[in-house]
């Protein structure tokens, strides 16, 4: 598949829905869960929700992404984190990664252990940095 330039704005405004939709449904399980069942199950339930959020616009042109350490970034590199570097967070190639000024401070190598509190924290940003550069 070609990179995309654009994505229609009912698209990023669907993907924040259902993604809405799926956080209020873990806090409803989560609410009725047991502290270390629940403890156990955060941290898989949203890395994998950050592979989904990312597999909605995975085919974004990387040069209009940009490289300057932005959510579009950062969720990118988690997922491949996730899903090939073993949990961890990957050397960042081409983008000018500073941890400092990122949203999780992970530095090439650091576990990734994902939040409700911080996968929210990434989608709203990642959601807006798509309407920002990618919305048509």
């Amino acid at each position: 598949m070609l990179a995309r330039t654009t994505y229609d704005p009912s698209q990023i405004a669907t993907a924040r829905a259902a993604f809405a939709e799926m956080v209020e449904s873990w806090r409803s399980v989560a609410a009725r869960s047991e502290a270390r069942a629940r403890a156990a199950a955060e941290a898989q339930v949203f890395a994998q929700m950050l592979v989904a959020l990312e597999g909605w616009f995975m085919h974004r042109a990387r040069a209009q992404e940009g490289k300057d350490g932005n959510a579009l970034n950062e969720v990118r590199l988690l997922a491949l984190g996730v899903t090939e570097n073993g949990g961890r967070f990957p050397e960042p190639g081409a983008v000018r990664w500073r941890p400092e000024q990122s949203l999780t401070g992970l530095r090439p190598g650091d576990p990734i252990r994902m939040t409700e509190a911080l996968f929210s924290t990434l989608a709203e940003a990642f959601l807006a940095a798509m309407t920002e550069r990618f919305a048509a």
